[in-house]
């Protein structure tokens, strides 16, 4: 079991926990796997830190409006997987695709600061981040995490 959820050969088993049916089996990643995906965003990164901080924010704003071309599919998906009531899997789909003004207040906070007039303060792209949240907004969570 790895946090409550069952493995079988390197798989998780995704289960629907209203009916106790099998959804699918997740190959679980091996630390090789996970150095090879860090690597691939190490190498993207190089690319994105040239973009400015106005690129950047419209390149997030369209990967999070991208998702309501599956906002079908998303639904169902949370409803399968942690037996969410179709309202309110509709809802956090339809959440994580208006994110414009959530973006937009990430910008502005990321903007180059002057104080005192001779000093500025220039915020730039970190690098490669993990992530480890809690799976109870799933679409939503990961995106707004990594939003900054």
């Amino acid at each position: 079991m790895v946090q409550g959820v069952l493995t079988e050969g390197g798989f998780l088993v995704n289960t629907n926990p209203s009916t106790g049916s099998i959804i699918e089996r997740v190959k679980c990643s091996t630390t090789s796997d996970v150095n090879a995906a860090v690597e691939a965003a190490a190498a993207a990164q190089t690319s994105w830190v040239t973009k400015s901080l106005a690129e950047r924010t419209s390149l997030v704003k369209k990967a999070a409006r991208a998702l309501a071309e599956d906002r079908a599919g998303l639904t169902k998906m949370i409803t399968m997987e942690m037996g969410k009531v179709i309202s309110e899997a509709e809802e956090e789909v339809d959440g994580m695709v208006a994110k414009d003004e959530y973006c937009d207040l990430v910008a502005k906070a990321n903007e180059p600061e002057i104080h005192a007039g001779n000093s500025v303060i220039v915020r730039h792209p970190h690098g490669v981040v993990a992530v480890c949240a809690p799976w109870n907004y799933p679409v939503e969570e990961i995106v707004l995490l990594c939003i900054p």
